[in-house]
C-alpha cells in the first residue's frame, strides 16, 4: 500500500477517538463520584468544625463564670482568625441576649446586629446538653450554625455559644472542591489522550497500516487463495500444535479441517518430523514423504521466525503424482507415449505373422507379407509427412492412426490438411495437447457408436497464411444439450470418476492464445470440435 494512504488512514483517528471517549466517560462517572463524597465529607467536616468551635468556646474558662465583655471579644476575635471553617462566633447570656460576637467578614464586634436566641433553640439546648446544628439569619444571610450550652461551675446553664459560617463560605469551598476536580480531570484527560495516541499508533502499526475491514478482507481472502492452492499448507506454533491446514492438505492427510486446528502435530500425524527445522532452524526442501502411503507427496518445511525469535514452522505439500499427470497433460508426453505403445504393439502383431510364416516355411508368402506392409506403411507415412511438416505432429498422427486400428476405427487425415510446423499460431507442445485429447475423446465417444455405423475419425489441419483451423470428427453417438454445455468443465465426465481434465485443457490451451472452439453435435450422427486460431497483432 501506497505511503500516503498509510499516512492518511483514519484508524489513528478512530482508535484515539474512541480511546478518548471512553477515557472521557470514565472520568465524569469517576469525577461524578468523588465530587459527590467530596462534597459529602466537606460537609460532614465543616459541621464538625462549627459543632467543635462551639464547644471548645463553651469550656472556655473566660466564659464559666462572669463573663468579661472585653476579655470575650478579644477571645472570639482570635478564635474565629484562627478557625478557618467558622465565620462568625457569638456568646449569649442565660436569657438568649448576646453579650460578645464577632464577624470575621466585616471585623464587627457590635452586638446589635444579632437577634436574641430563639426560644426553641434555648428550650432545645436546655433540655438536651448536646451541641444543636441548626439554620439560623446571621447578619450576612441564611447559614449554617452550631449551639451549645454554657454551664458555670455550680453545673447550671450560664449562657450559650454560636459557631457560624456563611452561604458564601460554603459556595467558595464548593467551588475549590469543584476546581480542584476540573483540574485533576484535564490533566487525567491529557495523559489518557496521550497513552491514547500511542496505542492507537501502536495498533496502526500491527495492522501494517491497514483500515480494520481492509485488513478482515485481505485476511479473508488469504485465506480463500490458500484453500484455493492445489499445494497442501500446514502451519502449527512453537508448541508443535497446528493453527493452520488449508483444504489440500486435508485431503492429501485425509482429516478433517475442523478436527485438526487446536490438536497437536502428533495426534493429527503422528509420523510427522515437521517440528524438526524448529530445532534446527534450517528450511528443508523437496523432502519425500514416506509416512504418507496413498499418494506420492514431496514436502517443503521452513521456520517461521518473528523478531529473530522461532514462533513456528510451516510445511507445504506438493502431491507428485498430481503434479506429473497434469505435466504430462500439458506437454503431451502421454499422447506421445500413447502413440509409441500403438506403435509398438502393431509392430509386435505383424512380427508374430511373419514369424508363423516363417514357422511354416512359407517363405514366400512371408517375403510377400513384408513388402506389402512395408509399402503400406510407407504410403501411410509419406501421406501424413507429405501434408504435416512438423514430425513430433506427423509422428502422433501415425501413432494415433495405430491406436485406432487396435480399436478397429477407422482414422484418417483430411486429404487438404497442411501444417507448416513453425508454431506461428500455435506451439507445438500445446497443438500435441489439443489435438491428444481430441482424439482420445472421439475414441472413447466411439464405444456407444451403433453398431449398424462405420466407426471413424477424421482429423483436419489447416495452416494459412492468417489462421490455422483444426477440427476433429467422429460417428459417435453424440451428446445431448445438457452434455454440451458442461463439456469444458474441469471434473466433468460421463466415463467415471477420475476423468473430465483433457477437455478442460484444451479449452484452457485455445484460450491462452487467443482461439475459438465450437462444438457441433447430434445425436446419433456423431460430434464434430472445431478450433479456430488467428494471427495476434
Amino acid at each position: 500500500m501506497e505511503k500516503e494512504k498509510i499516512a492518511n488512514s483514519t484508524i489513528y483517528n478512530q482508535v484515539r477517538t474512541i480511546l478518548v471517549q471512553g477515557i472521557v466517560v470514565a472520568l465524569l462517572l469517576s469525577l461524578g463520584a468523588n465530587l459527590i463524597l467530596s462534597l459529602r465529607q466537606e460537609n460532614e467536616a465543616r459541621d464538625q468544625s462549627l459543632i467543635s468551635a462551639a464547644q471548645v468556646t463553651a469550656n472556655a474558662p473566660v466564659f464559666m463564670d462572669a463573663i468579661d465583655t472585653n476579655q470575650a471579644n478579644t477571645y472570639i476575635k482570635r478564635t474565629v482568625k484562627s478557625v478557618s471553617s467558622i465565620d462568625v462566633l457569638a456568646v449569649y447570656d442565660a436569657t438568649g441576649e448576646p453579650i460578645a460576637f464577632y464577624d470575621l467578614a466585616s471585623g464587627s464586634h457590635d452586638v446589635s446586629q444579632l437577634a436574641p436566641l430563639n426560644k426553641d433553640i434555648m428550650d432545645n439546648l436546655t433540655q438536651d446538653d448536646s451541641t444543636l446544628l441548626h439554620n439560623s439569619d446571621a447578619p450576612s444571610g441564611t447559614d449554617r450554625c452550631a449551639y451549645t450550652a454554657i454551664y458555670s461551675t455550680d453545673g447550671k446553664i450560664s449562657g450559650f455559644t454560636m459557631a457560624g459560617i456563611y452561604m458564601r463560605s460554603i459556595r467558595k469551598m464548593i467551588f475549590l472542591t469543584l476546581l480542584s476536580h476540573v483540574l485533576v480531570g484535564v490533566a487525567a484527560l491529557f495523559f489518557g489522550s496521550m497513552l491514547s495516541l500511542r496505542l492507537s499508533r501502536r495498533i496502526k502499526d500491527d495492522l501494517l497500516g491497514y483500515e480494520p475491514n481492509d485488513f478482515r478482507r485481505l485476511f479473508l481472502q488469504q485465506m480463500d487463495i490458500l484453500d484455493g492452492l492445489d499445494e497442501g499448507i500446514l502451519a502449527i506454533d512453537k508448541n508443535s500444535t497446528v493453527v493452520y491446514l488449508n483444504r489440500a492438505a486435508s485431503d492429501m492427510l485425509r482429516i478433517g479441517v475442523d478436527e485438526a486446528i487446536g490438536q497437536p502435530l502428533k495426534v493429527i500425524y503422528p509420523r510427522s518430523t515437521i517440528a524438526r527445522v524448529m530445532r534446527t532452524g534450517k528450511p528443508e526442501y523437496n523432502i519425500s514423504l514416506e509416512s504418507i502411503t496413498h499418494v506420492s507427496v514431496i514436502s517443503d518445511r521452513i521456520p517461521l521466525r518473528r523478531d529473530n525469535q522461532i514462533e513456528g514452522a510451516v510445511a507445504i505439500f506438493r502431491n507428485r503424482t498430481e503434479v506429473t499427470r497434469l505435466a504430462q497433460d500439458l506437454t503431451g508426453v502421454q499422447h506421445i507415449l500413447e502413440a509409441l505403445r500403438a506403435y509398438t504393439h502393431e509392430f509386435t502383431n505383424k512380427l508374430h505373422v511373419i514369424l508363423g510364416l516363417m514357422q511354416l516355411k512359407e517363405y514366400d508368402r512371408a517375403e510377400e507379407y513384408v513388402l506389402r506392409i512395408t509399402q503400406t506403411r510407407a504410403q501411410s507415412i509419406d501421406y501424413i509427412r507429405d501434408r504435416i511438416h512438423d514430425p513430433t505432429i506427423a509422428a502422433l498422427l501415425i501413432g494415433k492412426a495405430y491406436r485406432a486400428a487396435e480399436l478397429d476405427i477407422r482414422f484418417s487425415l483430411d486429404p487438404a490438411s497442411v501444417l507448416y510446423g513453425n508454431g506461428q499460431f500455435m506451439p507445438v507442445t500445446a497443438m500435441i495437447t489439443v489435438l491428444g485429447n481430441l482424439i482420445e475423446n472421439a475414441f472413447d465417444a466411439m464405444r456407444g457408436a451403433p453398431t449398424d455405423v462405420p466407426s471413424e475419425v477424421t482429423v483436419s489441419i489447416r495452416e494459412g497464411a492468417r489462421g490455422l483451423l483444426l477440427s476433429v470428427d467422429d460417428t459417435g453417438p453424440g451428446m445431448t444439450e445438457e452434455v454440451k454445455q458442461r463439456l469444458f468443465e474441469r471434473g466433468f465426465s460421463t466415463k467415471g470418476e477420475g476423468r473430465g481434465t483433457g477437455l478442460a485443457l484444451v479449452q484452457e490451451m485455445i484460450e491462452a492464445y487467443h482461439g475459438t472452439i465450437r462444438v457441433e453435435s447430434e445425436l446419433g450422427v456423431g460430434t464434430s470440435f472445431i478450433i479456430t486460431l488467428t494471427e495476434q497483432s
